[in-house]
């Protein structure tokens, strides 16, 4: 390859590489702007619910927040947002920040969540924040741990 090649095989894969990057740039600034669309819908849905004002009833009002918050959750994981902590699964630590541990209920397995104090997200494999949870645990390991506790301290 004479050194002519090489220069022009050099500026086709940098013209490339350019023309790639280009691409992905336009890709994720639509994507945000789709984003923003949505969230702006939101916004105003907001905007209408506070201008109906105090004269709505409670139970209305209620739902019409329900009905926005739905349509943020739907805009937010259309995008690729992913929410963690959810009743009834297992609390893990890279995932799940223990509050509370309560007793067991009938049929609830050790380290099962049983409240969400604060839900937790996650955007490409990466936790953003984790959720905040309440979990279940044994009693008898419960019992436990307070004899060994106290044998400590006696």
């Amino acid at each position: 390859m004479t050194e002519q090649e090489s220069t022009a095989a050099a500026a086709r894969a940098a013209y490339e590489g350019a023309r790639a990057l280009a691409e992905r740039d336009a890709a994720h600034r639509a994507h945000t702007e789709r984003l923003l669309l949505a969230c702006a819908d939101a916004l105003d849905a907001c905007d209408r619910l506070l201008a109906a004002g105090p004269q709505q009833d409670p139970a209305a009002c209620r739902h019409s927040v329900g009905l926005i918050a739905r349509q943020l959750e739907a805009a937010a994981t259309g995008a690729g947002l992913e929410l963690i902590g959810a009743v009834g699964e297992r609390a893990d630590p890279a995932t799940h920040h223990v509050v509370a541990v309560r007793p067991a209920p009938p049929g609830a397995g050790d380290d099962e969540v049983l409240e969400v104090a604060r839900r937790g997200y996650r955007y490409r494999g990466h936790v953003l924040r984790a959720a905040r949870v309440v979990v279940a645990a044994d009693a008898a390991e419960d019992a436990t741990q307070a004899a060994r506790k106290g044998t400590a301290q006696g």
